[in-house]
């Protein structure tokens, strides 16, 4: 047992080198690229960098795992898929409301956990989504990253960390639904916009 716990602190020691924290990023975008949830890396990096350090570090492994996701779906997939899209017009609706909505609704996404983030990575690269407006984006992960990160560096402890519960905290759960309700909202609102535009071209 004495064994487990010292290959842990020898673990976290590493993370805390320069060459460990390219790993923890290594890992980080590799998880997103996998679609696996990466929430506790976040609490992780609190528990190990701190608030600050942890923010910056998870910030930047997010913005080149979800870049990369984008131009894979982007150059591998989205031609394949977009014959798919154009068969269901329920698929082509979602894809031009994306459209329409452009950053707004990609930021008000970002925000909201009802869209998982390494989905939604791979979703943006198959829409015409410009890559411009997807990387800025990218800044409405920032408020859940610092939190995640402010919990995690609560922890004394590994076993402290596996106990905290993020997703009972009162900022992020009003952020988280303010954003998704504004989701729904515009989603409506630009789905009926086209909609109306459609019938006014084929009346």
């Amino acid at each position: 047992m004495s064994s487990f716990f010292e290959n842990i602190y020898d673990l976290a020691f590493f993370f805390n080198t320069n060459i460990g924290i390219f790993a923890f990023i290594f890992l980080y975008i590799l998880i997103i690229l996998l679609i696996l949830p990466a929430s506790w890396l976040s609490l992780l990096s609190g528990f190990l960098y701190g608030s600050y350090l942890g923010s910056i570090i998870v910030f930047c492994a997010a913005v080149i795992g979800a870049s990369i996701a984008y131009f894979i779906s982007k150059s591998f997939l989205s031609k394949k898929l977009k014959k798919i899209i154009n068969r269901y017009p329920r698929l082509s609706l979602m894809e031009q409301v994306v459209q329409k909505g452009g950053l707004k609704l990609i930021l008000l996404a970002r925000l909201s956990p009802l869209f998982p983030f390494s989905i939604l990575n791979y979703f943006y690269g198959l829409n015409n989504i410009k890559f411009r407006d997807f990387a800025l984006g990218l800044l409405g992960i920032i408020p859940g990253t610092f939190l995640y990160c402010s919990i995690g560096s609560l922890a004394k402890s590994l076993q402290d960390l596996k106990n905290l519960q993020p997703n009972n905290n009162i900022l992020i759960t009003t952020i988280s639904v303010i954003s998704t309700l504004m989701v729904v909202y515009f989603s409506a609102k630009y789905a009926r916009e086209y909609i109306n535009e459609s019938k006014e071209i084929n009346p």
